[in-house]
């Protein structure tokens, strides 16, 4: 958790170890108070931490805040986890968007320096980032510059690391202190001032011996010193780790060494962590304070945690090893206890793993864990994907990081013995359901064959119904996408359940990030009623059970499917129903869903309005729930609409431009014959017919493994257009048929009209029969439609673009638009200034922008925009573009 605190930070230490600042280093630091920010750099034993606390307890005003983190090492989803956590202290909601965002990937970097980019504040605050190296690694500098780049100006950042392989300051940058190892290496005279500060007053030969075994190193100096101060000569060891062990771990009792081993597996602790650890009633507090007197342990007042010197620590973890290994064991056993007996399942995980014991694993609740997976290893890949459940991948790692995490998955199952697995039998369902989620489906059958077999034998009676219900919900996963055979098993488990399961969270992606849940339930040409009716039946006890989960889908399927039919009006019904339903229980996924259903019926009817607010909510969506699969769900969505509007520059790069094999490391496997339409769709606007005919095939064979009709109504329709462009009639005919025979049983007329620009011809004729001309009828009506809604919106958003951009105001637009921006503020009563920045924000300029052209502070533009906020109950500044758009209508 962070450090806040108000006004300075721990207690001094006693007066033989006030920490030495030279007077070098005084003069860089002078300047420090009008900077943005600080980077300190250098190894280990360098005193960077002292001379951060130092200056920070010396130099800030009365009533500054502090937010101390120390980042520890960890795995990347802990590490990202625990700077959120730390950055809500300063700004809550940026803080919680981190958090939801994840680590930064190759598809989330911009958001994730967006967001540092845009903290704020409201108190004069300093941000430490303490081994900084840890997170560094995380994401490449240029997040690290947005950090320090943000908008906020009460806000300052101190960065201390161990030496980085590329520099996170702004280049080109002025306000940024820079400190490294020649800052905090002291000189030969230094060395002596530093000494005599100490109590050990140096001859000038002595001062140059000093210098020439620390070499201005701190720790060094500060060992040599205190043995000289002691014993009025140096000490013997020629090496730092003999001199560590002389001066500190030898002195030490040994109450002192058994504490330090027995916290070692920690980067920190509590009084109390340490007495439960040392088996002792009462805190050691005077045994605590003896080692902090002595400088190799530091106390920090605001979270109550003790940090050993990262160079003892390093030594302690070294004499461990030394020791027998029942000793060793007894020492991890102990941390894993400690940590499941507070909370934290994760790292509690982490160690039992390490010693492999299996049964403490299974002892735990294994649901809900943080990140959706089991255990964090090091470049293991993410596990579980957040979806309900079932063999995909979403979260770009290479093969041997997914391999690391499946070999763990695989030894923990294969270790627990029967007997460990009935004593605790939801836990060993609940790995299965691990093994299902990474695609692992031979380990899965056979663990729930297994466990099936003692659930019925084995378990007591009073626990079977139970966990006979989830067993059920797995097996219902694995019917995916056959609702009839889901929904009996659903139903089922949702009886002998009582109505809950724990392998569920609602916040979990129900549509694996796929934009269509007509893509991915309508399963057989002819029977899409059937799968409507079977949708609508077997939800409701699942959401149920899960708490909401997959609200709104039924009711986004119909409207889907009504859409198709080209009955809009009824569509429109069970769109805003999927909207209210989606909306009411935290569906992200399905709002994302329900946005391309109104961006998609805006086309048709040529309303641009419609469709710019449409592409606005999947943009804000996807920023307010910044999970990897929304975020790809609502590039692929505005990609749709993208080619449905025939501008395929405003697709999302990544498909565009592919290659397609990458998207298995962005999506589910659900999704991505979604995303290989709207590609297609992409490339034959852009009129490369050759590589969608190069891609075709994996396209649709794909589709057919996972029984999506729709995208193989698409896959052939786009097929038959490459075709045609090349000249190749027959061929296209055959494609164009096969597309027919999927679409026409269920009358799905808009994927035809949609692509009726590029098919028209081809279209007539495979339509020209008796039997078929209503079907052509009702296409042709819509590809009309279509085509003139398509021309309408275009028209109708490119006069919204020019109005300044996308929202914003521009003398170009005219007099009425001004008009009207006016009216809007004064039915809102907003002040002059308030006017003014709002005007910018429609323009979408930054808090510093906006200051600048107003020559004010930053902190006055803040202070107009929560006015505008409060005026207009908007809760956040980007909503106020959609707002005023709305409002315009």
């Amino acid at each position: 958790m962070p450090n806040v605190k108000p006004g300075g930070l721990a207690p001094a230490p006693g007066d033989e170890d006030v920490p030495y600042f030279s007077e070098r280093l005084k003069a860089r630091l002078r300047k420090a108070p009008a900077m943005r920010g600080i980077f300190i750099e250098a190894p280990v034993g360098y005193g960077k931490t002292t001379v951060a606390a130092g200056y920070l307890r010396s130099a800030l005003p009365k009533g500054s805040l502090v937010v101390w983190h120390h980042c520890r090492p960890d795995s990347p989803p802990a590490l990202w986890r625990n700077l959120g956590r730390a950055l809500q202290a300063i700004d809550s909601k940026t803080g919680a968007e981190l958090l939801r965002l994840g680590p930064p990937d190759e598809d989330s970097l911009r958001d994730a320096g967006r967001l540092l980019r845009g903290l704020v504040g409201a108190a004069p605050t300093w941000l430490v980032l303490d081994d900084f190296h840890h997170l560094a690694a995380l994401a490449p500098a240029a997040v690290w510059q947005a950090l320090l780049e943000h908008e906020c100006p009460h806000l300052a950042t101190v960065l201390i690391s161990r030496p980085l392989p590329e520099n996170p300051l702004p280049r080109g940058k002025a306000g940024f202190l820079y400190l490294g190892v020649d800052d905090l290496r002291l000189t030969p005279e230094e060395s002596r001032d530093y000494a005599a500060q100490a109590g050990a007053a140096l001859s000038g030969q002595e001062a140059r011996e000093l210098h020439r075994r620390a070499e201005g190193w701190m720790f060094a100096l500060f060992l040599h010193v205190r043995h000289y101060r002691e014993k009025k000569s140096f000490a013997p060891a020629s090496d730092f780790e003999g001199l560590l062990r002389a001066e500190i771990w030898d002195r030490l009792d040994e109450a002192g060494r058994d504490l330090l081993q027995r916290l070692s597996p920690f980067e920190a602790f509590s009084a109390i962590q340490a007495s439960q650890l040392l088996h002792v009633p009462e805190p050691p507090a005077a045994l605590l304070a003896a080692l902090a007197y002595t400088a190799i342990l530091r106390f920090d007042d605001a979270s109550g945690l003790y940090y050993p010197h990262s160079l003892l620590l390093e030594y302690t973890r070294k004499t461990v090893n030394e020791l027998p290994k029942t000793a060793q064991r007894e020492i991890l056993q102990a941390a894993g206890d400690w940590c499941a007996a507070n909370g934290e399942r994760k790292k509690a995980i982490a160690w039992y793993y390490q010693l492999e014991n299996f049964e403490k694993i299974l002892a735990l609740d294994l649901s809900g864990l943080p990140d959706n997976r089991l255990l964090d290893l090091p470049d293991a890949a993410p596990g579980r994907p957040d979806g309900p459940g079932a063999p995909a991948r979403a979260n770009g790692a290479d093969p041997p990081s997914t391999e690391i995490y499946a070999d763990a998955l695989r030894k923990i199952a294969a270790r627990c013995t029967r007997a460990m697995k009935i004593r605790h039998p939801l836990s060993a369902i609940q790995l299965a359901f691990e093994f299902f989620g990474q695609g692992l489906s031979e380990e899965y059958a056979a663990l729930c064959g297994e466990m099936a077999g003692l659930v019925e034998t084995e378990v007591p009676e009073r626990e079977r119904d139970y966990l006979r219900g989830e067993l059920l919900l797995m097996e219902a996963f694995r019917r995916y996408n056959d609702i009839a055979e889901m929904g009996e098993r659903i139903q089922r488990a949702s009886e002998l359940t009582g109505g809950q399961t724990s392998l569920v969270r609602p916040d979990n992606s129900w549509t694996f990030g796929n934009a269509s849940v007509l893509f991915m339930y309508h399963r057989e040409a002819g029977r899409l009623d059937a799968e409507l009716a079977d949708l609508e039946r077997c939800c409701p006890p699942y959401t149920a059970m899960s708490r909401g989960h997959g609200s709104g889908g039924p009711a986004l399927m119909r409207a889907e499917a009504l859409l198709n039919r080209g009955e809009a009006e009824k569509a429109e019904i069970f769109g805003h129903r999927a909207r209210h339903e989606a909306a009411g229980h935290g569906q992200t996924s399905l709002s994302l869903g329900v946005e391309l259903f109104f961006g998609r019926l805006a086309v048709l009817r040529g309303d641009g309005m419609a469709c710019a607010r449409a592409l606005d909510s999947l943009a804000s969506l996807a920023e307010e729930y910044p999970q990897k699969s929304n975020r790809m769900e609502a590039d692929m969505a505005r990609s749709f609409l993208a080619g449905l509007l025939h501008r395929p520059p405003e697709a999302a790069a990544w498909l565009r431009d592919g290659p397609p094999e990458a998207f298995s490391r962005r999506l589910f496997t659900q999704a991505i014959p979604f995303a290989q339409v709207c590609r297609a769709r992409c490339l034959l606007l852009d009129r490369k017919p050759e590589v969608l005919l190069g891609e075709s095939a994996a396209a649709l064979g794909l589709a057919r493994a996972l029984h999506s009709t729709p995208a193989l109504v698409y896959g052939h329709l786009h097929a038959a257009a490459a075709l045609a462009m090349l000249g190749e009639g027959r061929e296209a005919a055959s494609e164009l048929r096969q597309a027919l025979d999927l679409a026409l049983p269920d009358a799905l007329y808009l994927p035809l009209a949609e692509q009726y620009d590029l098919i028209g011809l081809l279209l007539t004729k495979a339509l020209s029969g008796k039997k078929q001309a209503e079907a052509l009828t009702r296409v042709e009506a819509l590809a009309e439609q279509m085509r003139a809604g398509r021309q309408t919106a275009v028209k109708e958003m490119l006069a919204r673009e020019q109005f300044d951009g996308g929202n914003g105001l521009n003398e170009q637009a005219g007099k009425a638009d001004l008009k009207k921006f006016h009216s809007f503020a004064a039915r809102y009563d907003l002040t002059e200034k308030e006017t003014e920045v709002l005007s910018y924000i429609l323009r979408k300029l930054s808090i510093k922008e906006m200051a600048e052209n107003m020559g004010i502070s930053n902190r006055g533009v803040e202070k107009h925009v929560t006015g505008i906020k409060e005026k207009t109950r908007i809760e956040r500044r980007r909503h106020l573009p959609r707002l005023y758009a709305d409002w315009k209508m």
